[in-house]
């Protein structure tokens, strides 16, 4: 395999986790003829499933399989040099002082993690990473199971690194997980209201029909709401766009969160929002909000302000969602993630990842969030 050096970075001596050392060029190469030439090396390349990487001593990159080519971003042609995150496109790779490896996101990313391991512990090591790529103006979650193997060639210390991807198996789990934990709750209400309609005992049978109406078109809302996102991952999805005014899409917001179970406890506030029309997919960028507010409602204590608000930015308008809480320094980087949640065992870590998915993917806007000691906002800008 023909490669090209990618140009080092040699004097950075800063980092916010791995050590940030580059390797030089003339070094690099030398290693990477060592390592094309070992028949071990060669077998690991050739011969093993996945997507197949020989590391430096500095996490950087002497030889792939072809595999790693066909999916590595395209930015530069030459795999050479470059550190993993670099090199498939994450987002985090260029946040560092000395790129991949040295960002704050970068302690908490299962492939670095690996790899540092197997280099203190002389042994292999196994674990999964969760990476957010972008590719051109879309980003798209990625899952893999990794194994990061010591391999001494010629007297250098080399990394094997083996990554299966999971993400299909991933997406599968983690969308019928939410589609049967959310139907069945509504299902749940519904069942439990027609009962009583049925058994007579309520006092008003159309407070009861009107119970049973509002979880029926929840209901409706959710199932259209995973087959878009089905469709949005696959890339099929298309806004619906019309002309809308901002402040409908907040009371849109408003109304289906007043029937979120822990709604009743929090203090929703609705901010003014421009007077003017905007064109968008109302459902999609609903949809983006209330994901927002749900979480807003579920991070904050009994009592607590959430606020939904809208304003214009010269040629873009943002909408926003504010509650008191602070997301912690070390969820902070994986908050897009799709298998990541706060809630520990019991989340289902889509609310957020729907958020990117509908928000930046479809509706061609960002989506971003800015936390503190005031508090945390989410928000998603667009072109009017």
């Amino acid at each position: 395999m023909a490669l090209e050096v990618k140009p080092s970075m040699d004097g950075l001596a800063t980092t916010h986790f791995a050590p940030p050392d580059r390797t030089p060029e003339d070094e690099l190469r030398r290693e990477a003829e060592a390592c094309l030439q070992n028949p071990v090396a060669r077998f690991l390349i050739q011969a093993l499933d996945g997507l197949v990487l020989i590391l430096d001593a500095n996490r950087q990159v002497l030889a792939t399989n072809d595999r790693v080519l066909q999916i590595a971003d395209p930015e530069d042609g030459s795999p050479l040099g470059r550190r993993p995150g670099e090199l498939f496109g994450c987002v985090h790779a260029h946040e560092g002082p000395a790129g991949c490896g040295t960002s704050h996101a970068c302690a908490h990313c299962g492939a670095v993690l690996a790899v540092l391991d197997a280099q203190r512990q002389g042994r292999p090591v196994e674990s999964e990473c969760l990476l957010t790529l972008r590719r051109g103006a879309t980003t798209e979650s990625a899952e893999f199971a990794i194994v990061a193997s010591p391999l001494e060639v010629s007297g250098h210390p080399f990394i094997a690194v083996v990554l299966h991807d999971l993400s299909a198996i991933k997406r599968r789990d983690a969308l019928e997980r939410l589609f049967y934990h959310d139907v069945a709750n509504l299902m749940q209400g519904i069942r439990g209201w027609a009962d009583i309609l049925a058994s007579g005992t309520s006092s008003s049978s159309m407070e009861v029909a009107q119970k049973l109406a509002n979880l029926t078109d929840l209901l409706d809302r959710e199932l259209r709401s995973h087959r878009a996102m089905a469709q949005a991952e696959q890339g099929g999805l298309k806004p619906q766009l019309r002309a809308i005014l901002p402040l409908e899409i907040l009371r849109d917001v408003g109304d289906l969160l007043a029937r979120h179970s822990l709604a009743g406890t929090r203090d929703v506030h609705l901010l003014p929002a421009p007077e003017e029309i905007i064109r968008t997919d109302p459902e999609l960028l609903s949809r983006v909000v209330l994901n927002m507010a749900v979480n807003a409602v579920e991070a904050s204590s009994p009592g607590e302000t959430i606020t939904l608000s809208a304003r214009a930015e010269g040629q873009h308008i943002r909408f926003l969602v504010h509650n008191p809480g602070e997301i912690p320094e070390e969820a902070r980087s994986r908050i897009f993630q799709r298998s990541f949640s706060t809630k520990g065992a019991a989340g289902r870590g889509l609310g957020t990842y729907a958020m990117k998915l509908f928000g930046e993917n479809v509706l061609k806007g960002q989506v971003g969030f800015d936390t503190g000691p005031e508090g945390t906002t989410f928000w998603i800008r667009l072109a009017r």
